[in-house]
Order: C-alpha cells, then sequence, then structure tokens
C-alpha cells in the first residue's frame, strides 16, 4: 500500500495538470481575498445570504478572508475534479489498475490507498488555498481579525473540515467509478451532490439531509453555525459513508474479472 502511494505522489510529479491546478488554487484565493469577494455555487438560505451580505460589506481581516474562502469552497470541490481523474479516473477507464493488482496488493489496500492519496493531495492543496488567502490579506494591510494563535487554530480546524467533508464526496465518485468504469458519472455526481442535497433540504423540509451535506457543513463550522461539540453526528454520518464505499469499492474489484 505504501509503494502504491508512493508510486502515485511520484507521478504526479510528472503530470502537469498537478501543477495547473496547484496554479488555480492559489489564484482563486487570490482572487476572492483582494477582490473581497464571497460564495461559490450553492444554494443559499435566508441565514447563509445574510452572512455572506455581512462578511462582504464588513472591514475585512484575515480572519474575514478565512470565513469568506471557506464560504467559497464548493468551487474547490468542482477544481479538485481534476485530482480525482488523475489519481484514479484514468487508471480505471483505461484498465491499467489491473495491472497493479496482478502485483500482491490487495483490493482494500488499492482503494485504500487511493483514497489517503487523495485526500493528502487536498490538504496540501486546502492548506495552500487558506496560507495564499492569509499572506494576501497581510499583504494588502489588513489585521489579523483575532490573536495570531487563535487564527492559526481556526485555519487549521477549517481546512481539516474542508478536506474531510470534501473527501467523503469523492468517496461516492471512487464507488461509481469502480461499479461502472466512467469518469463521467462520478464527476456528474460530485458536481451535482451539494446543490442536489442543499435545494431538497431548502425547498422539501427534508431536514436529515442536513447530515450528507458536507459542504454546508464545513461552511457551518467556518462561520460557528454548528460548534465543535455538535459535529459528531455529522462525522459519525460520514464516516459510515467512507467505511461503506472504500470497502463496498473493494468488493466491487473482487468480483470483476482480472
Amino acid at each position: 500500500m505504501i509503494n502504491q502511494m508512493r508510486a502515485d505522489f511520484y507521478r504526479q510529479t510528472r503530470t502537469i495538470g498537478c501543477y495547473a491546478l496547484l496554479a488555480l488554487t492559489i489564484g482563486l484565493s487570490l482572487l476572492l481575498t483582494l477582490t473581497q469577494q464571497v460564495g461559490g455555487m450553492m444554494v443559499s438560505d435566508e441565514s447563509s445570504a445574510q452572512q455572506m451580505e455581512q462578511i462582504t460589506h464588513s472591514h475585512w481581516s484575515a480572519l474575514t478572508s478565512v470565513k469568506a474562502l471557506t464560504m467559497s469552497t464548493s468551487v474547490l470541490l468542482y477544481a479538485y475534479i481534476a485530482l480525482f481523474v488523475i489519481v484514479i479516473g484514468y487508471e480505471f477507464s483505461q484498465k491499467t489498475y489491473k495491472n497493479t493488482l496482478i502485483s500482491g496488493i490487495s483490493r482494500l489496500q488499492f482503494i485504500g490507498a487511493k483514497y489517503t492519496v487523495m485526500l493528502v493531495d487536498m490538504l496540501c492543496l486546502t492548506l495552500v488555498y487558506y496560507l495564499t488567502g492569509l499572506v494576501a490579506s497581510l499583504a494588502a494591510g489588513r489585521g489579523l481579525g483575532e490573536g495570531a494563535g487563535r487564527l492559526a487554530g481556526d485555519m487549521a480546524v477549517v481546512t481539516v473540515a474542508v478536506v474531510f467533508f470534501i473527501s467523503v464526496i469523492f468517496s461516492l465518485g471512487i464507488i461509481l467509478l469502480v461499479a461502472t468504469g466512467s469518469t463521467i458519472i462520478p464527476a456528474i455526481v460530485i458536481v451535482a451532490w451539494p446543490l442536489a442535497v442543499a435545494m431538497l433540504t431548502e425547498f422539501a423540509h427534508w431536514t436529515w439531509l442536513k447530515y450528507v451535506d458536507f459542504v454546508t457543513v464545513a461552511t457551518n463550522v467556518a462561520l460557528s453555525t454548528i460548534k465543535i461539540g455538535d459535529l459528531w453526528p455529522y462525522i459519525g454520518v460520514s464516516v459510515g459513508v467512507l467505511a461503506f464505499t472504500i470497502m463496498g469499492s473493494a468488493l466491487i474489484i473482487r468480483d470483476k474479472e482480472l
């Protein structure tokens, strides 16, 4: 499993798409921070719309930038589809994953390695996303908005929250990719999931869907709408989805002929 991860990371250093994605992440963060823009592709309720309006017209600090960047992470979700294709999508569309499985790695280890590589990649890119916003805010002469230690802690929390909950959506993409062998269907689901869940929650009043509205959860953490202690039900559901998708993907591969 470790060797598989090393091979994936090495391959990424030779992939132009990874550097393009890094540049896109930095550019997006700079654009949002310096132009004081908020929001990505989302369905906003009245409360979220008011918060976005308040942030947009407030005196910006580094803390404001962190909150604004978090409310715009839906754009990161769509950008990370390129990462999904690079890390695992191409292998399944071309069926070259069979060569790796024949080498002796178990199916569960293979899927686990792919998910872990994506998780580390998204963690690094998201950290760059927030650090770029912090540096840009300071370069623009803005204050921190709170103590340096507390700001660093807030950035760490939102980075981990954003990466974890976005990774759950991509785990759904992995099981669909394994089941269909197509990168198109997972990409459509990854794009549609946040919007579909948010729309059903808002207009059909299916409040239980909030536990699978993974992008909104991370946003609410940044805005302190959800306290850290209230996150456990959301984390529990997310861990359950991850277990189902990773183990389910391994079982689907096992039933396929090599």
